[in-house]
């Protein structure tokens, strides 16, 4: 599996999340808080995940176990070279590398440091290839 299907599958998964809603208007809450069985009034059953996000009260526990699932697997991906070669490369052509020539936006995507990077005995050579094949293909 490379980033963009792993960023596919959570964001499906995201997607499919039962006791969700996102709403910019009262409007948009009512229908919300409908959606997810309940009434306007029922705002102690839910919490705000900001951004116009909120959730059940009883859904957040397992939001943030499939949150945590996410950073685990995230985080075991990208001690693979190959991984983390199409990884960076998507976050600094995400990140207009080829405008900035800065990797520090990109890395932050992925929860990356330049010291973490370089300390994997592939990092600064991934790292490398990366920012040359973003300057090719962005």
């Amino acid at each position: 599996m490379n980033y963009q299907e792993m960023k596919r599958e959570q964001e499906k998964e995201l997607s499919d999340f039962e006791g969700i809603f996102y709403a910019f208007s009262d409007k948009q809450f009512n229908e919300g808080m409908v959606e997810v069985g309940l009434v306007a009034s029922d705002t102690d059953k839910i919490y705000s995940l900001g951004a116009g996000g909120y959730i059940l009260k009883e859904k957040s526990e397992a939001f943030h176990t499939m949150f945590k699932k996410f950073s685990d697997r995230m985080e075991i991906a990208l001690k693979d070279k190959d991984f983390l070669l199409d990884a960076l490369t998507y976050e600094l052509c995400n990140h207009e590398y080829f405008i900035t020539c800065g990797v520090d936006k990109a890395l932050n995507a992925l929860g990356l440091t330049l010291e973490g990077i370089k300390s994997l005995s592939f990092g600064a050579d991934v790292l490398k290839k990366s920012c040359t094949e973003a300057m090719r293909s962005c």
